[in-house]
């Protein structure tokens, strides 16, 4: 190729080379987004040949110092694809989900009861005849003991988004608890959203946990969530959630309390300060 008179002169033989060249920057473009499985393999790059699966290595919710997590391997599976047609047109909602199941240096682990699992999620609009992202996130915490939850749910939280929802829950001596996990797509990422649904707590510091069975507030408490989605509002483009809650602890008693959980942009559904669970450990 040389320049003349400030144009591109183009031989003919570089030229067939040059649209030789473009059509398979374009072909490899095309089959990469193609399917599913080619889009997870980006994010999943590890192939696990003993355990004989798609795998990642991602923090498990464990620390050793504040803010230094530990890391362990996770075998994922697709858990749910569910397609949903919007206004921007059709788009596909994969969910994928993670356990333990070996650790960093490559060897078998099942993980540990303070391991988490695994959850990523993925939002893909059509390309040509296949799919490319529109937003990921690989590799967020949820579920208890190293194992990832089964069976998420699809829900609307916006006029045109759908997030997907399920509950953790855990135990530990005489507290337990579980927690509403709603990843709800923003900004080209996946917000993990995470909202207590039921505390359980022996206040006599004795038993174990779900001992609140007599439902005397002397010896427990104990505090249960139902989550509403109020769709006559939208407040920064979603949704606000609507908690009702009923239980008690010490000397107050909640008896259908409704709750409002607005979203803010980029960091989720901001829990009020007057919920009742919000920031209670389990």
């Amino acid at each position: 190729m040389k320049i003349k008179d400030g144009y591109f002169n183009i031989r003919r033989n570089n030229l067939a080379k040059y649209l030789v060249f473009i059509l398979l920057i374009l072909n490899i473009n095309n089959v990469y987004a193609a399917t599913v499985d080619e889009i997870l393999d980006k994010y999943y790059p590890i192939y696990n040949e003993v355990k004989q699966c798609r795998s990642i290595i991602a923090n498990n919710g464990s620390t050793i110092d504040e803010g230094v997590y530990l890391k362990s391997g996770y075998c994922i599976a697709v858990d749910r694809q569910l397609k949903v047609q919007t206004k921007q047109g059709k788009r596909l909602y994969v969910l994928v989900i993670g356990n333990v199941s070996f650790h960093k240096e490559g060897g078998n682990d099942s993980g540990s009861h303070a391991d988490t699992g695994l959850v990523g999620m993925f939002v893909l609009r059509p390309k040509d005849d296949g799919w490319e992202v529109e937003y990921a996130n690989p590799a967020m915490n949820a579920g208890s003991s190293g194992q990832g939850l089964k069976d998420w749910k699809l829900i609307q939280v916006a006029p045109d988004k759908w997030g997907f929802i399920n509950i953790h829950s855990d135990s530990h001596w005489v507290y337990s608890g579980s927690a509403f996990i709603l990843l709800t797509p923003d900004k080209g990422n996946i917000i993990r959203n995470w909202i207590e649904a039921k505390y359980e707590h022996s206040n006599a510091g004795t038993g174990s946990a779900g001992g609140c069975s007599n439902l005397d507030a002397s010896t427990c408490t104990l505090l249960k969530a139902k989550l509403g989605v109020n769709k006559d509002t939208i407040i920064n483009g979603f949704y606000p959630l609507k908690m009702t809650v009923n239980g008690f602890e010490d000397d107050k008693v909640y008896k259908n309390k409704v709750y409002i959980i607005k979203y803010q942009p980029r960091l989720g559904y901001q829990v009020p300060n007057d919920y009742p669970m919000k920031d209670l450990s389990f």
